[in-house]
């Protein structure tokens, strides 16, 4: 990447969108063509799909799911953030350009398999030799769709203000559950208003892990999502109350 306006890149950093989901961001870069918001993936080998569920075959099997829906989720969330922020500062909202995702599969010497329908916004080294669009030729090197949409050295310098206002950071602070629990950076799995992570007890007595699962909530009260998400939560409570309940009658009836 040239050592220039407007070209800006920010690695490996988190932020608190509005929903109350702590994003974790891998690339977040600014060229001429426009702002991409990129999801890295090392994983070796060849990599096949099944619908949207990715198998990366190497000296072992390793499965996940298209992170592209995520990465637009965040860009979004990332998007929003930076609007509030140009507000704060009297700037109109309408400066932040859109946020195109992506998911960059960078391992040398991987093969793509995937389809064309898993292949969109997939892209593989410059080389080009796994198959896949080339990062940098086919993405982040093209010229903007049309002139309006420029990322100019004004609006790269703009951004960096905004990217400070938010308050991005690299702190683990969000990653504690209660006292005794740690939660895992990755996100095992998200939808609108959850989020699940890997979770382990930290406190020195009791080796034991599980998966948490996060219920999101806009940071304003009584809207549409929020219901939602309190409902959502009361039912998995309800649940799991449920399930409690029959097992202690299953061991009941034994005793």
């Amino acid at each position: 990447m040239p050592a220039a306006e407007p070209y800006r890149a920010w690695a490996t950093f988190s932020f608190a969108a509005a929903s109350g989901r702590t994003n974790e961001c891998d690339l977040f870069i600014a060229v001429p063509g426009g702002l991409y918001l990129l999801e890295l993936k090392g994983h070796p080998g060849r990599v096949v799909n099944h619908g949207d569920t990715w198998q990366f075959h190497d000296d072992r099997v390793r499965t996940l799911k298209n992170p592209l829906h995520l990465t637009d989720l965040k860009c979004k969330e990332l998007k929003g953030q930076l609007e509030r922020a140009a507000r704060s500062m009297g700037v109109d909202p309408r400066r932040v350009p859109f946020i195109k995702p992506a998911v960059f599969l960078h391992a040398p010497g991987l093969v793509s398999g995937l389809d064309e329908f898993q292949r969109i916004n997939v892209y593989g080294r410059n080389d080009g030799a796994g198959g896949l669009d080339r990062i940098w030729d086919d993405l982040l090197g093209k010229p903007p769709e049309r002139e309006s949409l420029r990322v100019t050295p004004q609006s790269a310098q703009l951004l960096e203000q905004l990217m400070q206002k938010i308050g991005i950071s690299d702190t683990t602070a969000h990653l504690r559950y209660g006292d005794d629990w740690k939660l895992e950076p990755g996100v095992l799995d998200a939808g609108p208003g959850w989020e699940d992570r890997l979770a382990v007890r930290d406190d020195g007595l009791v080796q034991e892990g599980g998966r948490v699962r996060i219920y999101l909530v806009e940071h304003w009260p009584g809207t549409q999502l929020a219901c939602d998400v309190h409902r959502l939560a009361s039912q998995t409570l309800l649940r799991r109350a449920d399930r409690q309940r029959r097992e202690s009658e299953v061991e009941r009836s034994r005793l």
